[in-house]
Formats: structure tokens, C-alpha cells, sequence
């Protein structure tokens, strides 16, 4: 496990949520804080709340809009190449689908909670985003 997989999953294991994890796995590299880091990549968890796009790939395309956002050609396509590469190992990248269940509704949220999807399921999203970006990018 490389050094950036620790990180992210050490955050998540401390509570973070996906989205925060993988930038925060990177936020130091471009100059971001922490605490701004945890601001910025918050309102993406759950799917941005309504489990739509996992965390763990909306807080990974945030990473390489740090790394390519001043050339747009070059972040679009790694962007598109680390989606179609999740998908690919992970089967799919919208939330709902990924866990089995709609957390933003009390039903599915109970239902992640009781069967620990989000210590098993969303933190091994979290540990495949990055390793997938650690691959891609650098």
C-alpha cells in the first residue's frame, strides 16, 4: 500500500468523510491546508448528498483538477480515463448503486449503517480512488 493509499484511508478511519480522504491524501502537494481541504471536498460525501457520484471519485477529479485544472484538454481527459478505470474495478461510480442502497433516505442510510458499508465498502472506494490516481497521475 503506497504512502498516499495510507493517508487517505488513515482519514477515513479517523472519520473523514470519502470525498475528504482522497484530497486530503494530496491537498498538501498543492499548497492546500488542511482545514480548507476538509471545507472544500465536504459537501461531496454521500453522493453530494443525494447519492449520486461517490465521494471517493468526486474528491479524486478534485486531485486532478489540482494537477491538470490549468490545462483543460489534459484534466478532461484524465478526468474520463479515471472514471472509465473506477467503473471498470469497481463496477460503477454512482453511490446508490456501489453500496446496494440510497443512503440520502432513511431507509438506505439505516440499512449502510447496519450492514457496515460505510467501513467496508466506502472505504475500500476510498483506497481504490487513490490507487487508481496514484497510477494515473503520478
Amino acid at each position: 500500500m503506497n504512502e498516499k493509499v495510507k493517508s487517505a484511508a488513515a482519514l477515513f478511519d479517523e472519520g473523514f468523510y470519502c470525498s475528504q480522504s482522497v484530497l486530503g491524501a494530496f491537498c498538501e502537494q498543492y499548497g492546500l491546508d488542511n482545514e480548507t481541504t476538509y471545507k472544500i471536498s465536504c459537501g461531496l460525501n454521500s453522493g453530494a448528498r443525494c447519492s449520486e457520484i461517490c465521494g471517493a471519485v468526486t474528491g479524486a477529479i478534485l486531485v486532478i483538477g489540482l494537477k491538470y485544472g490549468s490545462t483543460r484538454q489534459i484534466c478532461n481527459q484524465k478526468t474520463e480515463e479515471f472514471v472509465k478505470i473506477f467503473k471498470a474495478k469497481n463496477g460503477e461510480v454512482v453511490c446508490r448503486n456501489i453500496l446496494g442502497c440510497d443512503i440520502s433516505t432513511p431507509d438506505g442510510k439505516e440499512k449502510a449503517i447496519g450492514e457496515n458499508l460505510f467501513n467496508t465498502t466506502c472505504r475500500d472506494m476510498v483506497i481504490s480512488a487513490v490507487e487508481i490516481l496514484t497510477d494515473l497521475c503520478y
